[in-house]
C-alpha cells in the first residue's frame, strides 16, 4: 500500500507506513488574496504598494513606493501585524527570526508521488523534511530552520547549504537519488519566533505559538504562529484591539466566515465551469471565464496553458488584474500565482503576461473596490 501512494519511497529495510491527513493548500498565493479580498468586500481598504514607516497607537505614517508621497493614517486602535518586521515598528518586541527553505522540484524527479512524505532529519528529535506533491507537476521539498542574523532582507535567499541538506535528507528514503540538476527552483521565508527570555537552544526549539503584545503607546501586535491557526491569530488580536480602541463590536465571526469562492465540497462540485477555475477560483470560477470573455478571448484561448509547464491560464493572469489588483508582471507571475518559482517557466510566461496587461491598461474594465495587493 505504502508502495502503490509513493512508487519512488526506497524499498530495502521498508515494513510499512503510517498514513494521516493534515491541511491540504492548493496555493498559499490564492490564500492571501483571498483573505484580503475578503476583507474588502467586508468594507476594508487595501492599499498596495504602501509602506509603514512609523507606528502609534493613533495611527501610522506611510509611504507610497510607487511616487515617494508620504501620508498619516489616523485610527481608532491599530494592529501591528508585520512578521518579523514588527519590532521594527514597535520597540520592546524581541524575535528571532528563522529561515525555512524549500526547493522546488519537477513531478519527474520523484515519479508516481501522491502523498507527502516525511523523511526523518538524522540525529535531531521530532524534525522531517517534507516531499510536498504540487497540483501543477511540481513537489516542494522542505523545509530548513536556520537563526537569521543582522539586518531583516526584504527577500530572504536560500543558501546552496540549505539545499544540499534538503536533498539529502529526502534522498535517505527515495529510491531515486536526488542531486542539484533535480532542482528547478528554491525560495524562503522568515518565521517571527518570540525571543523569550528563558529561551536558549537553536531556532527549532522555539515555540510556534503566538502571542498578543500591546504597547504602552496602546500597539496591538500580533507574531510567532503559523499559517494554519491564522483565524485564531487575527481573533486574539482582534478581540485585544476593540478592548484597547474602547470599540463597539459584535461577536467574532471568523470561525464560521467563508473566504470568496469557497464552499462545500458538494457545492463545488456542482458549479459549471473548468475544473482547474474551480478547484483554484471556487464558486468564482464561471465569473473568472466570463472576465476573460470581456476581454475579447475565446474559451479555448482564455483556458490554453501559458506554456507546457505551466498550466496558469490566461483567464487567471486577466482576472488577477481586473480584480486582485496586480499592477504589473510580476504581481502576475509572483504574487498571484507562484509561475516565478521557477525560473524558467516564468521565462515562458512573460510575454503572455506583458501582452495581457497592456490589455486591462488600453482600457478594459477593472474592479478596484474589491482587489488585494
Amino acid at each position: 500500500e505504502a508502495l502503490a501512494m509513493s512508487p519512488g519511497l526506497r524499498r530495502e529495510g521498508l515494513r510499512g507506513a503510517l498514513l494521516s491527513w493534515d491541511g491540504q493548500l492548493e496555493d498559499d498565493a490564492r490564500l492571501v488574496v483571498g483573505i484580503a479580498r475578503t476583507a474588502a468586500a467586508h468594507g476594508a481598504r487595501v492599499l498596495t504598494r504602501v509602506r509603514v514607516t512609523g507606528l502609534t497607537g493613533e495611527g501610522a505614517e506611510v509611504r507610497d513606493e510607487l511616487t515617494g508621497r508620504t501620508a498619516t493614517i489616523a485610527a481608532r486602535t491599530v494592529v501591528n501585524a508585520t512578521g518579523v518586521w514588527a519590532g521594527d515598528l514597535v520597540d520592546d518586541i524581541a524575535l528571532r527570526p528563522s529561515r525555512g527553505t524549500h526547493v522546488v522540484l519537477r513531478a519527474s524527479s520523484v515519479p508516481g508521488l501522491g502523498t507527502a512524505v516525511m523523511a526523518p532529519v538524522p540525529q535531531a528529535s521530532n524534525r522531517f523534511v517534507f516531499a510536498l506533491p504540487q497540483p501543477d507537476g511540481l513537489v516542494y521539498v522542505g523545509l530548513t530552520d536556520e537563526p537569521v542574523d543582522g539586518p531583516v532582507p526584504d527577500v530572504p535567499e536560500p543558501t546552496e547549504a540549505e539545499v544540499g541538506f534538503l536533498l539529502d535528507v529526502v534522498g535517505t528514503v527515495l529510491q531515486q537519488p536526488l542531486d542539484r540538476s533535480d532542482v528547478v527552483g528554491a525560495y524562503a521565508g522568515l518565521r517571527p519566533l518570540l525571543d523569550l527570555p528563558d529561551a536558549d537552544g537553536s531556532t527549532a526549539d522555539l515555540s510556534r505559538r503566538h502571542a498578543v503584545l500591546t504597547s504602552p503607546g496602546g500597539v496591538v501586535s500580533v507574531v510567532g504562529g503559523k499559517l494554519t491557526t491564522y483565524r485564531r491569530m487575527a481573533q486574539d488580536a482582534v478581540d485585544r484591539a476593540v478592548v484597547v480602541g474602547s470599540l463597539r463590536a459584535g461577536r467574532c465571526r471568523t470561525a464560521d466566515l467563508p473566504l470568496l469562492g469557497a464552499a462545500p465540497r458538494e457545492q463545488l462540485a456542482r458549479v459549471e465551469g473548468p475544473a482547474r477555475l474551480v478547484r483554484r477560483h471556487g464558486t468564482e470560477a464561471p465569473d473568472v471565464l466570463a472576465n476573460a470573455r470581456a476581454h475579447g478571448l475565446s474559451d479555448a484561448e482564455a483556458l490554453a496553458p501559458l506554456a507546457d509547464t505551466v498550466p496558469v491560464t490566461r483567464a487567471e493572469l486577466l482576472w488577477g488584474l481586473t480584480h486582485e489588483g496586480a499592477l504589473d508582471v510580476a504581481d502576475l507571475l509572483d504574487r498571484r500565482t507562484r509561475v516565478g518559482l521557477v525560473a524558467d517557466d516564468r521565462a515562458r510566461a512573460v510575454p503572455v503576461a506583458t501582452d495581457l496587461s497592456g490589455l486591462v491598461v488600453a482600457g478594459a474594465p477593472t474592479h478596484p473596490d474589491n482587489s488585494a495587493g
